[in-house]
C-alpha cells in the first residue's frame, strides 16, 4: 500500500488539482491540495482549554499521514494532544503503541482523574500513562521503534531546555527512519529563552514546519524515509502564501475546538456555582427548620405541662362522665341544640335567624333529592361516618364537602373546588353550589376518583374456616 493511499487522499502541492479529475473525486483533496483530509474535521472525544488543544486537528492529520508504529509524548500534563493521538489510532485501527512519560518521578499518574478515567476507558489496550520518569522508561523501548516523538516545552520542570535537550538526545536512538518530532511551546512568550533556543537548534539541523497559534508548534522531519505528505509540508517556505493558508486553516480549526472546550468549562463552573448557591440556600433553610423545630419542641413541652395540670384538676375529673355522654351522643346533642335555638328564634319572632339555623337541614334535603347523593355509597366509602351516627347527607353538607369527600360516584367535590376557586373562597359546599348556581352557569362536574376502602382481614383467621 502506498503512502498516498494510507492518507486516504492523493497528496498534491497546495492549490493544484489532479489532472483529468474534474469535478469528481474527493473534494477535500482538490480544495486543500492534499493537506485537507477528513481526519482534520473529526470531533475530539476529549478537549481541554490548554494551548495544546488548538493543535488537535493537526494531531489527527499527522497520525493519518504518518501511520506511526510507536508514539511517545514527553509531558508532565497529558491531555488533549495525547487524547487526539489515541483517538486517531483507534479510529484508523492502527497497531500503534502510545505512551505519555513525565520528566520526573512523582509516583502518581498525570493528567487529572477525569482524563485518566477517559483514557483508561477507551485506550488502555494500546496506551499508557506512565508514572516513572523518562530516564527509567527509556530502556523499555527498542531502538528504531518510535515514529512520533512529542515534546512539550511548556511543562518542563527543569526550567530550561537543558533537561529536554538531554532527554531528546537520549531518545534519539529510539527514533525510526521515518520519525517525526513535534515540539509544543516554541512560541510561548512565557517559556524560558533556552527552550526556544532548543527549538532553533533542531530547526537548523532538520527540515521543519512551524505553526504560530496555540503557543506555537514545531514539526521536525528527523527520519529520511518520510511519507510524501510530510515531504510536501516541509517543502513549504515559512512566508510562502500556501504556508500561510495552511497555518490559517489549522489555526481556525484548533481555535474553534478550544473555544468549545472553554465554553464547556465555563458552563461547568456556572453550574457548580449555581449548585453551590442552591446548597447554601438549602443549608440556611435546614438551619432555620432546625431552629423552628427546637422552638416547637419547647412549646410542645409547655403545652403538655399545661394539659397535665388541667387533667389533674378537680373540675376536669368531676365532669368526666358528662364529657363522655356528650361525646357518645354528640349528634343527638347537636340536634337538640338546633331545635332549642329554632324554638328560641321563633318565640322571639326573629325569623331571619330561624331560617339561617335551619339551612343545613334544607341543604341536606336538597342534595338528597338531587340524585347526586348516595347515602349507602357514602357510608361504604367512609366508614367513620357510620360510626358517628349522623345522617350521611347532613354530614356531607356540614363537613364532607369541605374535606374533599365525594357524595356519590358521579360527583367529585375536590375536582369541583379546584376548577372553581370562587366556590372555595366563599366556603360553600361544592354540591350545594352546583345545585343552586353551578348547573345554571354550565359549570362542569367530574366523576369521583375515590377508591373503595380495602376490606379488613378477620380478627380470628380460624373463624373463616
Amino acid at each position: 500500500m502506498s503512502e498516498e493511499t494510507r492518507v486516504n487522499v492523493v497528496q498534491l502541492p497546495l492549490g493544484r488539482e489532479t489532472p483529468g479529475q474534474g469535478d469528481s473525486g474527493t473534494w477535500w483533496s482538490r480544495q486543500g491540495g492534499g493537506f485537507v483530509t477528513p481526519s482534520m474535521f473529526w470531533v475530539a472525544e476529549w478537549m481541554d482549554s490548554s494551548t495544546r488543544a488548538e493543535h488537535v486537528p493537526f494531531a489527527f492529520w499527522l497520525v493519518d499521514a504518518l501511520r506511526p508504529g510507536g508514539i511517545v509524548e514527553l509531558t508532565d500534563a497529558p491531555g488533549a494532544f495525547l487524547a487526539a493521538y489515541c483517538q486517531a489510532v483507534a479510529r484508523l485501527q492502527l497497531p500503534t503503541r502510545c505512551s505519555a512519560i513525565p520528566a520526573r518521578d512523582t509516583g502518581a499518574r498525570r493528567g487529572g482523574e477525569d482524563f485518566a478515567a477517559h483514557h483508561d476507558a477507551r485506550y488502555a489496550q494500546f496506551s499508557q500513562l506512565a508514572t516513572r520518569p523518562a530516564e527509567q522508561m527509556l530502556a523499555r523501548f527498542e531502538e528504531g521503534t518510535l515514529d512520533l516523538l512529542s515534546i512539550d516545552l511548556t511543562t518542563d520542570p527543569a526550567g530550561g531546555s537543558g533537561g529536554f535537550a538531554k532527554r531528546y538526545h537520549a531518545w534519539l536512538p529510539k527514533l525510526s527512519k521515518r520519525a517525526v518530532v513535534v515540539v509544543h511551546g516554541i512560541g510561548d512568550p512565557a517559556a524560558d529563552p533556552e527552550a526556544r533556543e532548543f527549538w532553533r537548534t533542531l530547526a537548523d539541523k532538520y527540515p521543519h514546519f512551524e505553526f504560530l497559534h496555540g503557543a506555537g508548534l514545531g514539526v521536525l522531519g528527523i527520519g529520511m524515509d518520510l511519507p510524501p505528505a510530510l515531504h510536501q509540508l516541509f517543502a513549504l517556505g515559512g512566508a510562502e502564501p500556501r504556508a500561510l493558508d495552511l497555518r490559517e486553516m489549522f489555526a481556525r480549526l484548533g481555535r474553534g475546538l478550544r473555544m468549545q472546550a472553554e465554553l464547556g468549562e465555563l458552563q461547568h463552573r456556572v453550574q457548580s456555582a449555581h449548585d453551590s448557591d442552591q446548597l447554601a440556600k438549602l443549608e440556611a433553610a435546614l438551619a432555620a427548620a432546625r431552629e423552628a423545630l427546637a422552638a416547637a419542641r419547647v412549646d410542645h413541652v409547655k403545652t403538655l405541662k399545661r394539659l397535665r395540670k388541667v387533667e389533674e384538676s378537680f373540675w376536669w375529673r368531676i365532669t368526666k362522665p358528662l364529657r363522655r355522654l356528650v361525646k357518645n351522643h354528640r349528634w343527638a346533642f347537636y340536634n337538640l341544640r338546633q331545635w332549642i335555638m329554632c324554638g328560641f328564634w321563633a318565640a322571639t319572632l326573629r325569623f331571619g335567624r330561624l331560617k339561617k339555623q335551619m339551612r343545613p337541614y334544607r341543604h341536606a334535603r336538597l342534595v338528597l333529592k338531587s340524585g347526586l347523593m348516595h347515602e349507602a355509597w357514602y357510608l361504604r366509602q367512609y366508614p367513620d361516618v357510620a360510626a358517628v351516627g349522623v345522617p350521611p347527607s347532613l354530614h356531607y353538607v356540614l363537613y364532607g364537602g369541605f374535606e374533599g369527600r365525594d357524595p356519590s360516584p358521579m360527583f367529585s367535590s375536590q375536582a369541583y373546588l379546584s376548577a372553581n376557586p370562587d366556590v372555595m373562597a366563599a366556603k360553600t359546599n361544592p354540591l350545594v353550589h352546583y345545585l343552586q348556581k353551578g348547573r345554571y352557569e354550565n359549570r362542569a362536574i367530574q366523576p369521583s376518583t375515590a377508591r373503595p376502602p380495602a376490606p379488613k382481614p378477620p380478627a380470628n383467621p380460624s373463624a373463616t374456616r
